[in-house]
């Protein structure tokens, strides 16, 4: 990739703030600086000083007070020359001197073109490039951390660490097959393949606990009318979010809400309260949608009443819950607690048709806090306590399709097939795991990653 032109956009969110940045990289960044800013001392410009003056119009009245500074390639962001403007944070004034840049010769950047032009440039490569987006959208101090380690480089060196070793054994099937009386069948080596396939699996079953870091997880509070799932979530909020009513029935629809899990950002989703049968019209739809979420949940915490006896509508709302992985929450416990529903949550825990049943009552906060850290320990598992985790579906998926290949290279050594078709098997992997970090990565695979970036990244 080649880029002759200067771009610029805001680095930061235009709003009301005490200093809004303006950022420009290409060749032409120093010289349309020194065209719009008249300093307020004179001199030379020099790299990585800053400068104060004011940004002025071509008839020379003066648009904004500003500090600036130039940075000198290569050793910047985008590995180009790099101008920053501060000025006030209004809106109109980051405007007015984004407008005066493109007036001085620069263009508008398009949504990821900094970040872009660092990856053309071998700043970094391209899971390098999604994790500067991760840490910008980070919901948590932990998935913050996650996308710093990721920014730091671990992915690409894992990933090189892999391909070293399937090119060694490509290498050896290449050989085979330009010099067949010299290279025996024994030069392959499955072994050092499965090794390969074996440190992939653990970097695959790491990826969910990492997604669910990065992405967030999706909670679903399920129960019949009057259980308790409004006042939970306000236990989960520390607010009074949801309104809460003993009158059944009072959540009609869905109410999302997000809250950070020890670490992990959750939302959750208040439904409506499930009845194995309703005359009203809008609490019906309420359900169907209650249905919806639980099918797509990564969790499901479903309510009884230890309070009152479990009911036909208890019994709608476990056939409701489908496959989602689900914990049973018993609410008012602070009540006294009825015999029947005693004995039924007993047999519920033994037949282990919950992956756990915690009590809790949110009048006196009993058992909540434990179930924040179950809710948190469940999302988590399968994988590593590490900030080495796989944290993007794409990433996962890449690694999936590369073991697939490498299996499918020691499959066909295992039944002496042909070295051209192992030879296809072992490109076939690498060549997966060159799309992660863009050794292999196609104009429309950068499209779509870089299509996720604000305009000033």
């Amino acid at each position: 990739m080649n880029y002759t032109d200067t771009i610029v956009a805001a680095a930061t969110s235009v709003g009301g703030a005490a200093i809004g940045v303006v950022r420009l990289s290409g060749s032409q960044a120093q010289p349309i600086l020194a065209s719009i800013m008249i300093p307020h001392r004179a001199g030379q410009w020099r790299s990585r000083h800053v400068r104060y003056g004011h940004i002025v119009a071509q008839d020379g009245s003066r648009i904004d007070e500003v500090l600036a500074y130039w940075m000198r390639l290569p050793t910047t962001y985008t590995g180009e020359d790099v101008v920053e403007i501060s000025c006030h944070g209004g809106r109109v004034a980051v405007e007015l001197v984004i407008a005066r840049c493109i007036e001085a010769g620069a263009r508008l950047a398009h949504p990821g073109e900094f970040t872009m032009r660092a990856y053309a440039a071998g700043r970094i490569d391209l899971a390098q490039a999604e994790a500067v987006m991760d840490i910008i959208q980070a919901q948590t101090p932990q998935a913050l951390r996650q996308a710093h380690h990721q920014l730091n480089g671990w992915v690409g060196s894992a990933v090189a660490e892999l391909r070293a070793a399937l090119l060694y054994e490509l290498a050896a099937v290449i050989a085979r097959i330009d010099f067949p009386d010299d290279v025996s069948e024994d030069a392959l080596n499955p072994t050092a393949l499965r090794a390969v396939v074996a440190r992939l699996q653990t970097y695959i079953d790491g990826a969910r606990a990492g997604i669910l870091l990065r992405d967030g997880a999706q909670v679903a509070l399920l129960g019949r009318p009057n259980v308790g799932k409004s006042s939970l979530l306000n236990a989960f909020l520390r607010t009074n979010r949801a309104l809460v009513s003993p009158v059944a029935g009072t959540t009609r629809d869905t109410l999302e809400e997000s809250a950070d899990i020890h670490g992990i950002p959750v939302r959750f989703i208040d439904t409506a309260g499930i009845r194995a049968q309703t005359s009203d019209e809008v609490e019906r739809m309420g359900i169907a949608r209650s249905r919806d979420v639980a099918a797509s949940a990564d969790l499901a915490l479903v309510l009884v009443d230890s309070a009152s006896p479990i009911n036909t509508e208890d019994d709608a709302v476990r056939a409701a819950r489908g496959t989602a992985p689900s914990i049973l929450v018993c609410t008012k416990t602070d009540l006294l607690a009825d015999p029947q529903t005693t004995t039924q949550i007993e047999q519920f825990r033994q037949s282990n048709e919950f992956l756990a049943v915690v009590a809790i009552s949110t009048k006196t906060g009993t058992g909540v806090d434990a179930l924040r850290e179950l809710i948190a320990q469940t999302l988590q598992s399968g994988g590593p306590a590490t900030d080495s985790r796989i944290t993007n579906t794409r990433h996962r998926d890449a690694l999936i399709r590369a073991q697939q290949s490498v299996a499918d290279a020691i499959a066909g050594i295992d039944a002496h097939l042909s070295a051209e078709l192992l030879a296809i098997d072992l490109q076939e992997a690498v060549a997966a795991l060159g799309e992660i970090t863009g050794e292999d990565a196609t104009e429309a695979l950068l499209d779509v990653v870089f299509a996720r970036f604000c305009i000033g990244k």
